[in-house]
């Protein structure tokens, strides 16, 4: 119960962290987007990323971390589309297109076509190497034995906050926001 909390506090506090930051950057609207068919995907798919950037945390760190976002982003693009088939696995056919190690410039590729401009694009990727990056410092401040479980639980809820990051900017650049309604129901 104990690590439980500890693992929601970390969590969001990052995202707390990160979604100032990339509002700063004008890639957020201060929040966050919630999608439950994108938030189903990262729970079926996560297995398949964890199993492909895990082994790259030792020489590829920040790569492991954004490219969740990269996930996110590609998700986000494909369901705006509304090219996601329910059978499909979204990650491996992300992944799969160029493979893990350029999976950021394929998604870059899908969201150019799906009309984000390019500068925005190098925007993004820009601030999620920075928010990679601060993701990094705050494991390390965490003091967790390296390769220990509580590490893997760690990297596992940075790694969802990126990919929740991802669909947000995503989204965002598509021009999607949250507004207020005001529904008068009649007495």
């Amino acid at each position: 119960m104990e690590q439980q909390e500890y693992l929601q506090n970390f969590e969001k506090g990052l995202v707390e962290q990160l979604t100032k930051a990339l509002s700063e950057k004008n890639l957020l609207g201060g929040y966050t987007f919630e999608v439950e068919e994108l938030g189903q995907m990262w729970h079926r798919c996560a297995p398949d990323y964890m199993a492909d950037a895990v082994p790259q945390i030792a020489d590829y760190p920040l790569a492991a971390i954004a490219w969740a976002a990269y996930f996110g982003a590609g998700a986000a693009v494909l369901w705006d589309k509304q090219d996601i088939k329910e059978d499909e696995n979204t990650y491996l056919r992300l992944r799969d297109a160029r493979g893990f190690d350029e999976m950021d410039e394929y998604v870059a590729y899908l969201m150019l076509d799906n009309g984000i401009k390019q500068a925005d694009i190098d925007r993004v990727e820009d601030a999620l190497c920075s928010a990679a990056q601060s993701a990094e410092t705050a494991i390390r401040k965490e003091g967790i034995e390296p390769q220990s479980v509580m590490a893997f639980h760690i990297f596992a809820r940075v790694v969802k906050v990126f990919f929740a990051l991802g669909v947000s900017v995503a989204l965002h650049l598509m021009g999607y926001k949250y507004e207020k309604v005001k529904v008068d129901l009649p007495s």
